[in-house]
C-alpha cells in the first residue's frame, strides 16, 4: 500500500501560512504571559524559585540537594542558572530559554507543503499555559518530538535524542524498544537507533556514576518509588470523585516531602497497588509492542514509520495513565509522536485517526490548564472538593484513559502482518455515515453488510474510541463555561 498524497488544494500562499503560524504563536504566548500576571495563575512560576534556591545551595557546596533529578538534568539546570546570573535574576532567562525551545520545536515541524505538524504543536503547548515555560518537562518532550521526526531519516540521531531524554528524565528509556524495529540484526536503521541510544544514554549514565557515585545516580528512582498518590493522577481519580461528590470528608490533601500534592485517607493504599499493577502492565505492553513491530514489519515496509510513532504514543500514554504521579507538565510528553504523524502524511486509513488524536490532545492540553492553575484551588478545597473543577480533572483523566486504548488499537492495526486497507477500516467512509440508503444498492451483495462494520475486535475498539474522543472534544466547551 502506498501513501498517496492528497491532491493539491487551492489555499493561502505558503508565505502567508508561515506568517499566520508565527502570528498564532506570538498571540497565544502573549495571552499566556498576560494571564500569568493574574493572582490566580502567578504561582505557576514558583518552581523556578524552587530550582534557583537549590541550585544556589549546590553552588555553596552542599550535598544531597536536588536528588530527585538525574545528574545530567541538574547539569542542564546549572547551565541555565549560570546563564541567568544566579537565583535572583535567572527567572526571566529560564522562561525565555523554554519559550525559545518551544518555538524551535514548532519550527522543526513546519513544512512548506504541510503546516499541520507546526499548527498542532503551537496549539498543543499554547493551550497548556505558562507551565510550559516554568517546568523542566519541555526538554524531554522536545527531545522525544525530534526523535519521532528523525526516526527514519536520521536514525542514529533519533536514538541519541532518546538516550539523552532517558538520561535527564528516565521514562524515555522505554521508547527505545519500539525504535529497534524492524529488527536490529537485519536492519541497519534499527542498529543505528540502538547505537545512538547506547552511546548517548549509557555515556551520560557513566559520566553520572564517575562524577556523583552510585547512590546519587540511583536517587531519582528511589525518590520516585517512595512517593504517594498524587491528586491529579489517573489512579487517584475515583477517590477524588468520592471526595468531591459525597459528604465523606475522610480524604485529606497535603503537600508531601516530595513537593507534591498527595492524597491520604481510605483506599489510598489500594489505589497505589492498582498503580503498581498498571505500571507493570505498561512495561509489559512496551515489550509486547516492541516484539510485535520487530516480528511483523520489514525494513522496506511503508508502514514502519507510522507504526513506530503510534507505538511510541501508546507507550507514553500508558506510562502517564499508570503512574501514581501525574503533574500537569507531563502532558507535554504526548505531543511529539502526533506532530510527527501529521508531518509524515500517514496512510489513507490512518489519516482521520491522526486528526482525531491531534484534536483530542489539544483538548487534553486545554483541560489540563483548566485544572492547573485555574482549577487548582477548587480541586484542593477543604473539606470537600469543588464540583466543577474536579469534574474537569475527571474528564481530563478519562480522556487520557480512552486515548490510551485508542492509540493501542491503532498500533495493533498498523503493525499487523498485512497492511490495513480501506475495506478493513471503519474510516473507509462507511461507518461514519458516509454511505446513505441509496448507496447500499451499489455495494456488492456479498459485502454490503460485512463492510458496514469493523471486522474484528481491534477495529471495534478504534470505532468506539474515535467517537468517544470526538465527544470529549465537544465537552471541552462546556467545561470552559462551567469554570468561567
Amino acid at each position: 500500500m502506498t501513501h498517496a498524497r492528497q491532491p493539491a488544494r487551492a489555499g493561502l500562499p505558503r508565505e502567508a501560512v508561515g506568517g499566520l503560524l508565527i502570528a498564532l504563536f506570538i498571540v497565544t504566548r502573549f495571552v499566556t504571559w498576560r494571564l500569568l500576571k493574574l493572582e490566580q495563575a502567578a504561582f505557576v512560576a514558583n518552581d523556578v524559585s524552587y530550582y534557583g534556591y537549590h541550585l544556589w545551595r549546590l553552588d555553596q557546596g552542599e550535598i544531597g540537594v536536588m536528588i530527585e533529578y538525574p545528574v545530567p538534568a541538574v547539569w542542564i539546570l546549572q547551565g541555565i542558572y549560570g546563564l541567568g546570573g544566579g537565583w535572583e535574576t535567572w527567572g526571566i532567562v529560564y522562561a525565555g530559554v523554554f519559550a525559545i525551545l518551544d518555538a524551535l520545536v514548532a519550527l522543526s515541524f513546519y513544512r512548506r507543503d504541510n503546516a499541520s505538524g507546526a499548527l498542532f504543536w503551537i496549539l498543543f503547548t499554547g493551550l497548556q499555559g505558562a507551565i510550559v515555560w516554568y517546568r523542566f518537562d519541555l526538554i524531554p518532550a522536545a527531545l522525544v518530538a525530534w526523535a519521532c521526526l528523525f526516526v527514519v531519516r536520521f536514525p542514529a540521531v533519533a536514538g541519541g535524542l532518546v538516550g539523552l531524554g532517558a538520561a535527564i528524565k528516565l521514562w524515555p528509556a522505554l521508547l527505545i524498544g519500539p525504535m529497534v524495529a524492524p529488527h536490529p540484526l537485519r536492519s541497519p536503521l534499527a542498529r543505528r537507533r540502538l547505537a545512538g541510544f547506547v552511546v548517548v544514554g549509557f555515556g551520560l549514565a557513566a559520566a553520572s556514576l564517575i562524577t556523583s557515585g552510585w547512590a546519587r545516580s540511583a536517587s531519582p528512582v528511589t525518590w520516585q518509588g517512595q512517593r504517594g498518590l498524587q491528586i491529579e493522577s489517573v489512579p487517584a481519580t475515583p477517590l477524588m470523585a468520592l471526595r468531591t461528590f459525597t459528604d465523606n470528608p475522610s480524604w485529606n490533601i497535603f503537600l508531601s516531602q516530595f513537593n507534591a500534592l498527595e492524597l491520604e485517607g481510605p483506599y489510598v493504599g489500594a489505589m497505589l497497588a492498582v498503580s503498581t499493577v498498571l505500571t507493570s502492565a505498561s512495561i509489559a505492553l512496551t515489550g509486547f509492542l516492541s516484539y510485535r513491530l520487530v516480528r511483523n514489519l520489514d525494513t522496506d515496509d511503508e508502514r514502519l514509520h507510522e507504526a513506530i510513532l503510534l507505538a511510541l504514543l501508546t507507550v507514553i500514554l500508558s506510562t502517564v495513565v499508570a503512574n501514581k504521579t501525574l503533574s500537569p507538565q507531563y502532558i507535554l510528553w504526548l505531543g511529539g509522536p502526533v506532530a510527527a504523524l501529521l508531518v509524515m502524511r500517514p496512510s489513507a486509513w490512518l489519516r482521520r485517526h491522526v486528526g482525531v488524536l491531534a484534536v483530542s490532545l489539544v483538548t487534553v492540553g486545554f483541560l489540563t490548564q483548566l485544572t492547573y492553575p485555574w482549577g487548582a484551588y477548587g480541586i484542593m478545597a477543604i473539606p470537600l472538593g469543588s464540583g466543577p473543577e474536579t469534574s474537569v480533572l475527571i474528564l481530563r483523566n478519562l480522556a487520557l484513559a480512552v486515548l490510551t486504548g485508542y492509540a493501542l488499537a491503532l498500533t495493533l492495526m498498523a503493525s499487523r502482518r498485512s497492511a490495513p486497507t480501506g475495506d478493513d477500516d471503519v474510516l473507509a467512509g462507511v461507518d461514519h455515515g458516509r454511505v446513505g440508503a441509496r448507496d447500499m444498492g451499489k455495494l456488492p451483495r456479498s459485502s454490503s453488510r460485512s463492510r458496514l462494520r469493523p471486522r474484528g475486535l481491534t477495529e471495534g475498539i478504534v470505532a468506539t474510541a474515535t467517537h468517544t474522543c470526538q465527544h470529549l472534544t465537544h465537552w471541552t466547551t462546556l467545561s470552559g463555561r462551567i469554570l468561567g
